[in-house]
């Protein structure tokens, strides 16, 4: 290779390092530009008390079904169904 060559080499590389930073730099937002992002804040664990709470008894119907508790379907006592026996 000769040295006019390399030196053509060099400059052509140079010369496109250098197009694809500014057109990297228009293409790409700067940190500045970007959106801002909300923050959640941590859940507490702390839960209010619904059963005492007058607050909650205006829309909370007390005979409603209790979602927490086990449902029995049948007569079965299998607590393992999946199981080979």
């Amino acid at each position: 290779m000769k040295k006019s060559d390399l030196t053509l080499l060099i400059s052509v590389a140079a010369a496109s390092a250098l197009i694809s930073f500014f057109v990297a730099g228009s293409v790409f937002n700067s940190p500045s530009k970007r959106t801002k992002v909300p923050v959640v804040q941590p859940l507490s664990s702390n839960f209010p008390d619904v059963k005492n709470d007058p607050a909650y008894q205006l829309f909370l119907y007390p005979g409603a079904l209790d979602p927490t508790q086990p449902i029995q379907i049948g007569n079965s006592k299998n607590d393992a169904p999946f199981n080979s026996q």
